[in-house]
């Protein structure tokens, strides 16, 4: 018990430390996911329909929370890299699905 109960603690003082590693990883699967885009189109290679669909639903589920989001500053700007990201990366799957 007194095992967990020190964890627990742990967890509580170093909530914001933890909090800003989940960003830092949200945001670097987003430049991952755009990477795997950009070398997708460099290579001329054709995406699966689930990865087009994948990134045309998550561009929309992040445009649709958009408004209940933006009223505190870092919600914005996650929300805009999202959009960003999520937008640019659908762009270049589709023009490789066009294309290729």
């Amino acid at each position: 018990m007194g095992f967990s109960r020190a964890i627990g603690v742990q967890l509580h003082q170093r909530k914001e430390l933890l909090y800003n590693l989940g960003a830092i990883s949200s945001y670097l699967s987003m430049l991952i996911f755009l990477w795997h885009g950009i070398l997708m189109l460099l290579s001329r290679e054709q995406p699966k329909h689930t990865l087009v669909l994948y990134a045309a639903s998550t561009l929309f589920s992040i445009l649709v929370m958009a408004p209940y989001k933006w009223d505190k500053k870092w919600m914005r700007i996650k929300t805009s890299i999202g959009i960003l990201v999520f937008g640019v990366s659908l762009i270049i799957y589709l023009f490789c699905a066009l294309v290729y």
